[in-house]
């Protein structure tokens, strides 16, 4: 297991190895793709099908290939600090690493919805918010930045939840809720491909609790043209979804 110093030397002696190939292919005459790449980190609380969606805008760029990392947040920030990264895809504000000067360009948010199967749609609406202390749920672990704001809505509305199982990827959480075993957290901007799912309602809404994302680089003006694309296309997509989800059905 790698030390801190020696994790710090792995991640110089990897930026050294590519800047050196990325020197050797533009005197080769090979600016390819992988120079151009765009370096991503996206934190594991980001549904992958959203990020997919904020990704969409450099994907489709010509000639331009996207590197995508998934990890930790101090890890993807540490990255970026470093130079390996040039944006990281985040739903909290950052913390940033000790000396790092980032920046934090707000993409938007997304209301939060309760979701689950018929049965439970039918034991927990009528008495909605207040059945949830009965209702059993399946929630993000605590200190995830959507349980804190969960568990800050349910203090407010004096409900004690029954946290049937915590799942630290938003995917596998909402697979497990959509099994069955409890009600479950969906943004109102995927909203629409849960409702394809078969037997599954919404229970109703978590008034007042949104989710925030954040695009984090190391630059104000971002002049990489992929990562421009990302931020310019999620702002729009995330804004326009958040005021559709905040339609009640």
């Amino acid at each position: 297991m790698l030390t801190s110093f020696g994790a710090d030397a792995a991640g110089y002696a990897a930026d050294i190895f590519r800047l050196g190939q990325e020197l050797n292919d533009v005197a080769r005459g090979r600016g390819g793709s992988s120079r151009n790449a765009a370096r991503v980190g996206v934190v594991p609380g980001i549904p992958k099908t959203l990020a997919h969606t904020l990704l969409g805008p450099a994907l489709d760029r010509e000639g331009e290939a996207v590197h995508l990392r998934q990890d930790s947040s101090a890890s993807l920030l540490e990255g970026l600090a470093g130079g390996r990264l040039h944006l990281v895809l985040m739903n909290d504000v950052p913390t940033p690493p000790v000396g790092a000067k980032l920046h934090v360009h707000t993409l938007g948010e997304t209301d939060i919805l309760l979701f689950a199967r018929a049965a439970l749609v039918r034991r927990g609406r009528s008495d909605f918010p207040a059945s949830l202390s009965t209702v059993p749920l399946v929630l993000p672990p605590p200190g995830a930045p959507l349980r804190r704001k969960l568990d800050a809505w349910f203090a407010k509305h004096k409900i004690a939840p029954v946290v049937k199982a915590e799942v630290d990827d938003s995917g596998l959480l909402r697979a497990l809720g959509a099994a069955g075993p409890g009600a479950f957290p969906v943004r109102s901007a995927l909203r629409s491909e849960v409702e394809d799912l078969r037997d599954l309602q919404e229970l109703g809404p978590c008034e007042g609790v949104r989710e925030s994302y954040y695009a984090v680089t190391t630059e104000r003006r971002v002049r990489h043209p992929g990562v421009a694309a990302i931020i310019d296309a999620a702002r729009a997509g995330l804004n326009a979804s958040g005021r559709k989800g905040r339609k009640r059905p």
